[in-house]
């Protein structure tokens, strides 16, 4: 018996080994904790699935997403399965760089509908273009007010503020005017970090495109309106000159809000870790939502996904390895990481790893994204152009949104024809 064995044990080892279909994966997460949580993750399911042999291939985040992979897709050499800034899916998508992986998953055996329910809704959706899913969600962002509590109890306050007509009478209290006509310390910066278009476009409920018609709105909306025009008014209150040359101001290694000079700032959860390291020990920071219309939460998100390039040699065994990485994958790399997943089962091991995420955990219910659409990044230059117009003094608001619609639908319009759909 031990001598049959002895045959057939490595006569078994070598038929897995040459039966072993291989998927190249590329990634761009060459630092630690992020690239050895993925090695484990990989390892992980190379166990579960000895028949599948993973090559990991690190490719520098940008290259990922831009040159290196349209390049590699075009020449017939592309990767199985990338790490993919989900904002540009739909883009991708348009352009015919990626597979379906819903046709792929299904064939590996996936409900997708029973698995669309086990992550956030926000992330299936930037996913998803012309009515089918191209990719697969991996972790999340948030945007939150970070605001400096001694400063706000100094002006009198015990709490932030909630919405967003409190926060310009907040600020103005909060606004000290130094020698020279600089500022000594200011309340807030509207544009300032990651005061972006959308954060003040979904603050106010504005809305920026019309599924069922295909059509841009943001130029009529009355939120988007609101918005932009809120900003202007800080623009005029404040100085817009004043300040971004305030809001460029580096006190050593400190900013502005870290400097204890800006009492609050609009950022991201990926924030924290940098002030637990670099912030003064005496510096006492506390986070809450983003001030709203109405008072209620509301806040947008980003992040990444796994999707399966056009070409690709072994679709169904990358569409497995990414459903893995996507699911019980992010449940390792989340607790690794602290990167907050989309992924819903995850978030208890993640909240038992750091407790003081819940604050952000919380927000992701009523989390937005940047429209995923096909000209998600023109659309993204256009709205903070016409802002830039707009607390500049070149257009009014009506103007320069108006002519940032224009452009977005005429080539939203032209790409949908090209790709069928609306």
């Amino acid at each position: 018996m031990k001598k049959f064995l002895s045959i057939i044990i490595p006569f078994l080892t070598v038929s897995i080994l040459f039966s072993q279909v291989e998927v190249v994966f590329w990634h761009g997460l060459s630092r630690d904790p992020d690239k050895s949580s993925i090695d484990k993750i990989i390892a992980e399911f190379e166990k579960e699935n000895p028949d599948i042999k993973v090559k990991v291939v690190l490719v520098p985040a940008a290259e990922t997403d831009s040159t290196k992979l349209l390049t590699a897709v075009a020449a017939g050499t592309g990767p199985d399965l990338v790490y993919l800034d989900r904002f540009t899916v739909s883009q991708r998508a348009a352009n015919n760089v990626l597979e379906p992986m819903e046709d792929y998953l299904k064939m590996a055996g996936i409900n997708i509908e029973k698995m669309k329910k086990q992550f956030y809704d926000f992330a299936i959706e930037e996913c998803i273009f012309n009515g089918k899913m191209w990719a697969l969600p991996f972790d999340t962002d948030v945007r939150i007010l970070l605001y400096n509590k001694k400063l706000l109890e100094k002006a009198g306050y015990s709490r932030p503020p909630k919405t967003v007509y409190e926060m310009i009478d907040v600020a103005e209290k909060l606004t000290v005017e130094g020698k020279r006509g600089r500022y000594e310390t200011v309340g807030f910066i509207p544009w300032y970090a990651q005061g972006w278009p959308y954060t003040w476009i979904y603050a106010f409920e504005g809305k920026v495109f019309d599924k069922k018609t295909g059509k841009f709105v943001f130029a009529t909306d009355p939120g988007v309106i609101e918005a932009y025009k809120w900003q202007k008014e800080w623009a005029d209150r404040f100085g817009y000159e004043a300040l971004n040359a305030f809001g460029s101001l580096q006190i050593g290694d400190l900013n502005p809000f870290t400097a204890g000079k800006l009492a609050m700032i609009v950022d991201g959860n990926w924030t924290i870790s940098g002030l637990r390291m670099f912030a003064p020990k005496d510096f006492k920071y506390e986070i809450t939502g983003i001030p709203t219309k109405s008072g209620q939460p509301v806040t947008w998100a980003g992040g990444w996904s796994l999707a399966i390039p056009k070409g690709a040699k072994n679709k169904e065994a990358a569409a497995k390895l990414a459903y893995f990485i996507a699911t019980k994958g992010q449940v390792i790399y989340s607790v690794d990481t602290l990167h907050l997943p989309t992924y819903k089962p995850a978030v208890d091991d993640f909240l038992k790893k750091d407790p003081s995420q819940k604050v952000f955990v919380d927000l992701l219910d009523h989390a937005k994204t940047r429209p995923p659409l096909p000209v998600g990044a023109l659309l993204w230059d256009k709205l903070v152009e016409a802002r830039d117009f707009v607390l500049t003094g070149q257009k009014s608001v009506e103007q320069a949104l108006l002519d940032a619609q224009k452009e977005v639908q005429e080539e939203y319009d032209r790409i949908m024809q090209r790709v069928g759909g609306k």
